[in-house]
């Protein structure tokens, strides 16, 4: 048996949506027939951690906005590390964590050699496994499911949970730790990740996106003040005639590639890449 909440709104139309959920995966879909905005957060996991998480969360419900908290659902079965690369096992560097009970998995440890189900994440005292690698053993994750209706804004806060948007929004407020996001046409995008690219079909307005690792695509930058920034990865940005001001594209890994900005005050950088 799988645990799920829903959650359907009282009050009719556009609403603000402010989504906090550790892990797992969020789904969004604008649709204009909608009149009532709608969450579903469900995980198939029966019990444990996960599903723990799922029948503890709030919804949180005044006038046009809405906040959905799930708590940290401590993954069981999920071995998630970040590290610098060439580090030792019990180093500084990094860290290996298990974030939760280990239902569901099979984890051996001999000495200085660590498997989760089968599988060899340190040997010999050194992280095998790549940057950012997640094990999983069986405990589910969390899925949340949204429909707005047209006109609504968006706002996630997570740690490690994948974003899809598909249609068009307001705003759009995107805080992760390991995490990309995929979007449709949005007037505002603030989006910000140190593991995870940034998508979006279109921007209207105003852009602010940042990342570590991971690229920035933006399909048509209709907006006045842009500012796009990653460390390692590659930024495209197409800007089409009614974009204005001043747009800022860097990089220090990777490569620009802005398109019909000859009339924008544009500034780009790269350190290892090119401009063109």
């Amino acid at each position: 048996m799988s645990s799920e909440k829903i959650h359907i709104m009282t009050t009719a139309g556009a609403i603000k949506l402010d989504l906090s959920v550790s892990n797992g995966a969020v789904n969004v879909t604008v649709d204009p027939k909608a009149v009532y905005a709608r969450v579903r957060v469900h995980t198939a996991a029966p019990e444990g951690p996960v599903a723990d998480a799922v029948n503890d969360m709030m919804f949180t419900e005044r006038g046009d906005k809405l906040a959905v908290s799930v708590p940290d659902d401590m993954v069981g079965g999920v071995i998630t590390q970040t590290f610098n690369s060439g580090g030792r096992y019990g180093s500084s560097s990094y860290s290996i964590v298990n974030t939760g009970s280990m239902t569901g998995s099979v984890v051996a440890n001999s000495g200085r050699d660590v498997w989760v189900d089968g599988r060899q994440i340190v040997k010999d005292g050194t992280v095998i496994a790549a940057q950012g690698t997640a094990v999983g053993g069986g405990a589910g994750t969390i899925t949340v499911d949204v429909i707005l209706p047209a006109g609504s804004s968006l706002a996630v806060s997570t740690k490690n949970a994948e974003t899809t948007v598909r249609g068009d929004l307001e705003t759009i407020r995107f805080d992760a730790r390991n995490g990309s996001l995929q979007a449709g046409s949005v007037k505002v995008l603030e989006a910000e990740t140190h593991n995870g690219s940034v998508l979006a079909s279109s921007v209207d307005t105003e852009l602010e996106a940042s990342t570590h690792n991971g690229s920035i695509t933006i399909g048509a930058y209709n907006g006045r003040r842009g500012s796009a920034r990653t460390h390692n990865g590659d930024v495209t940005i197409s800007a089409t005639p009614t974009s204005s001001g001043r747009l800022a594209a860097r990089t220090h890994n990777g490569n620009i590639r802005v398109r019909g900005a000859g009339h924008l005050d544009l500034k780009t950088s790269t350190h290892n890449g090119r401009v063109w």
